[in-house]
C-alpha cells in the first residue's frame, strides 16, 4: 500500500490509531494481528514514527517468506564459514534494527524449531551470529504482526505459548475494511491523489453513485484490494470525474475465481511468469478442492511457501478456493 500515514476518519479505526500512539511511548514488544491487508505494516512504521527510536531504522522482515532452513541465519546473521555457503559474514535482521525498530511480520510462520532462539533473544535483547562466539546486544523495538489467530496456533501445537506471552504485551487489532466504512472513501480519495500524480493526469473526483458503490462493497482483499481498485480506474479512465460504471468489482472478482490472469488483469503481476504461476495455484487449489496439504504436495513446494503464495493472490482481489 502507497499511505505511509493510517487513515482513521471511522471512529473504530480512531480508537485503533490512539492505542497505537499509547504503545509508541513505551519500549513494549507490540503485537498486531487482522486480515491480509489491512494496514499493519502502516500502523507498526507509525509506531516507530511516534516512539524513541524513530532515529534509528524500520526494518521489516516478511518471516512467511523465509526458507526454513534460513531463518535463523537471516533473523540473526552468520560469521564466514558458518555453513557450506557463507563466504563471507552476513548482519542478521536484528542487528541491521539495533537502535530502531523490527517488524516481524507473518509471525506465526516462524517454525517451531526457530522459536525458541527467538523468545531467547526477545527476553534477553541479545544475539550470536550463526558460527559465531560473540554475544551481540541490541537495542530495538519489536513489533510482531499476524493475520492468524496466535492464541489458536497454541492450542494447536503449532506456536509455542511463552512466546506467545512475551510477543502479546500491548495487542492491537486491525479491523477488516467493511468493519470500518467510514475510511471506505478517505482511503480511496487518498489513493486517487496518489496514483493520478504517478500517472501524471488531473486529479478525478468520485461522484456521489461511485461512492455508494465504494462503500456497498466487500472488500475481501481489503486496503490492497481497495487500491489495486482505484488504480485499474485510473488507468481505464481519463475523465475529470469517476462515475458507478468506471469501477469495476464483479467481474473481476469472477475472472479471479476462475483462475484466469488475462491480458486485462496481467498489471497486477510484475511479470507474465508470476502470473502464470498464480492460475497454476489457483487451477490445483480447485483440483483439491482447497486442500492446502494436497496442493502443495502436487505443486513440490512446502505448505508455508504455498500459505505465502496465496496470501499475495487474495492481496490483490483473488478468491481463492
Amino acid at each position: 500500500m502507497s499511505t505511509l500515514i493510517p487513515i482513521a476518519e471511522d471512529a473504530r479505526s480512531k480508537a485503533t490509531l490512539e492505542v497505537a500512539r499509547k504503545a509508541a511511548k513505551s519500549q513494549a514488544t507490540v503485537l498486531i494481528t487482522g486480515e491480509t491487508g489491512v494496514g499493519k505494516e502502516i500502523l507498526a512504521r507509525y509506531i516507530h514514527t511516534h516512539s524513541a527510536f524513530n532515529t534509528g531504522p524500520f526494518v521489516s522482515v516478511n518471516c512467511a517468506a523465509l526458507p526454513d532452513n534460513m531463518v535463523e541465519a537471516i533473523l540473526f546473521g552468520y560469521e564466514k564459514g558458518a555453513f557450506t555457503s557463507a563466504i563471507n559474514s552476513y548482519i542478521g535482521k536484528f542487528e541491521e534494527a539495533q537502535n530502531g525498530t523490527l517488524l516481524l511480520d507473518e509471525i506465526s510462520e516462524i517454525p517451531l524449531t526457530s522459536q525458541a532462539k527467538l523468545l531467547r533473544a526477545l527476553q534477553e535483547r541479545e544475539i550470536e551470529r550463526l558460527g559465531g562466539k560473540k554475544v551481540i546486544n541490541v537495542h530495538i523495538r519489536i513489533i510482531a504482526a499476524s493475520n492468524r489467530d496466535l492464541h489458536q496456533q497454541v492450542t494447536q501445537g503449532l506456536f509455542r505459548k511463552d512466546l506467545y506471552y512475551r510477543l502479546n504485551v500491548i495487542p492491537i487489532h486491525c479491523l477488516a475494511l467493511k468493519d470500518r466504512p467510514n475510511d471506505i472513501i478517505p482511503l480511496a480519495e487518498y489513493f486517487i491523489v496518489h496514483h493520478a500524480k504517478q500517472l501524471a493526469r488531473s486529479v478525478p473526483y468520485l461522484t456521489d453513485f461511485a461512492k455508494e458503490k465504494l462503500l456497498s462493497a466487500y472488500w475481501p482483499g481489503n486496503i490492497r484490494e481497495l487500491e489495486n481498485v482505484i488504480q485499474r480506474t485510473l488507468i481505464m479512465t481519463d475523465g475529470d470525474s469517476i462515475d458507478v460504471d468506471d469501477i469495476h468489482l464483479g467481474d473481476e472478482r469472477v475472472e479471479m475465481t476462475n483462475a484466469i490472469a488475462t491480458p486485462n488483469n496481467l498489471y497486477q503481476f510484475s511479470s507474465k511468469l508470476e502470473a502464470h504461476e498464480a492460475n497454476i495455484i489457483m487451477e490445483v487449489l480447485q483440483e483439491t478442492e482447497g486442500c492446502r496439504t494436497s496442493a502443495a504436495r502436487k505443486l513440490r513446494i512446502s505448505p508455508r511457501t504455498l500459505r505465502y503464495k496465496i496470501s499475495k493472490l487474495k492481496s490483490i482481489g483473488f478468491v481463492v478456493p
